[in-house]
């Protein structure tokens, strides 16, 4: 019997100590060496990707990318499809809409019926056609399974009254050979649509995780390797955990939660900002950011770990009136198995990047490269062992590149 848990996290904690973070004033902040893997052209047969079909209607990324074991999977809502490569580049398996691409080369001629998935298959590549509407988010189990969010169509569209959100998204299962399964809805396999899906993940023991964004937070669902909902998790923008005493007024802000890739917890990041007095009429001006921190939430357990402050990111603007530093938050890329915590902010010529040890307090600051005409678009990702790897898109094509940050965490496998 399969029992189903509600856990709510509460702004009540007791947090017996915090751990803080510190950096050497003198460090050196060098380089990551990037690696260009290979390239992508625009357009629709099956190695190429669509980046200038963006729909209007539609809301969050266009294109995700995502590695694993040096594989990499680009879903492409803009054409509807999702590639599987090599970091060579050399194309495996197109995941595609036959209403919006065309038959790929080595694929046979399937007719699959409405509704329902083919698949071709020669002896190294795989064509498999899904009437694809709005694939982005994607995942993979160590079992190669891959998970792909997808909308239903809008007639089948449903609302959610209490949370006043429309329901819409699933998450399609297709196996190793490249079959499609079934979909994973709020219940599991065929369940009543999520609200819009932020976050898929696939953890060590293929427990498959889904962040669903709502008017009042984020709710997270857990399942276990079959799809069997373990866990529902609700987060509450209202309800957030703050270092700060009662009395003090500060705007809490959820940026992201990711779940760990071993254990049963998952992580929030929130920024917090505080009010601005006018010291001559002593009323309120506004809001400056302040600080942020990183909550660790054990699933099983149900309550915190310890409070993780992270760093701020300071930066300084010159124009012809001088010089102004300022603060801002970094952007919470994800955590590592070994508990690196990745962290990034864009600054001229890339990204300026943060890792932090949870384990020793050992932080590294490093600068990743982006040149301006790749900034068209971006999508980066990290990977279980602390690997990031990007797409890169300039008005003329897309690149892979890889920053082989593993190193500097001690996770390259020899």
């Amino acid at each position: 019997m399969n029992i189903r848990h509600t856990l709510s996290l509460t702004l009540v904690l007791s947090l017996s100590f915090s751990v803080f973070f510190s950096s050497c004033s003198k460090e050196q902040v060098s380089l990551v060496e990037r690696e260009k893997l290979f390239t992508l052209s625009y357009g629709r047969f099956e190695d190429e990707i669509d980046l200038f079909q963006l729909d209007s209607q539609s809301t969050g990324p266009d294109t995700q990318i995502f590695m694993k074991d040096g594989m990499f999977y680009i879903a492409n809502s803009g054409s509807k499809k999702i590639l599987q490569l090599t970091s060579f580049g050399d194309l495996l398996s197109v995941y595609y809409n036959p209403e919006t691409n065309p038959v790929p080369s080595f694929a046979e001629s399937v007719s699959p019926e409405a509704g329902t998935a083919s698949s071709s298959v020669t002896t190294t590549r795989k064509a498999i056609s899904y009437p694809f509407n709005h694939p982005v988010y994607l995942s993979v189990d160590s079992l190669k399974r891959l998970f792909i969010v997808d909308q239903v169509p809008q007639e089948r569209f449903e609302y959610d009254n209490e949370d006043q959100v429309i329901l819409r998204d699933v998450v399609l299962r297709f196996n190793l050979d490249g079959r499609f399964v079934d979909y994973l809805g709020q219940e599991g396999p065929g369940g009543t649509p999520f609200p819009p899906i932020i976050g898929v993940y696939n953890n060590t023991r293929n427990e498959t995780i889904v962040m669903a964004k709502t008017q009042v937070g984020i709710k997270v669902f857990w399942y276990n390797d079959e799809g069997t909902l373990l866990f529902r998790i609700p987060v509450s923008f209202k309800n957030l955990p703050s270092p700060y005493e009662k009395d003090k007024v500060i705007l809490s802000s959820l940026e992201k939660i990711i779940p760990d890739p071993d254990s049963r917890r998952i992580y929030l990041k929130i920024d917090y900002y505080a009010e601005i007095i006018d010291p001559a009429t002593q009323s309120n001006a506004g809001i400056s950011y302040d600080r942020s921190c990183v909550y660790p939430f054990d699933i099983d357990a149900a309550k915190y770990g310890d409070r993780i402050d992270v760093p701020s990111y300071n930066g300084v603007d010159k124009d012809n009136l001088g010089t102004l530093t300022f603060k801002k938050p970094y952007e919470f890329l994800g955590i590592t198995s070994s508990g690196w915590i990745f962290l990034s902010t864009p600054q001229q010529g890339g990204y300026a990047l943060e890792i932090l040890d949870t384990k020793s307090r050992r932080i590294h600051k490093r600068t990743l490269s982006v040149r301006e005409d790749e900034l068209a678009y971006n999508a980066l990702m990290l990977s279980n062992d602390g690997i990031l790897s990007a797409l890169l898109a300039t008005s003329y094509d897309a690149s892979v590149v890889w920053w082989r940050t593993d190193a500097l965490i001690g996770e390259i496998r020899r």
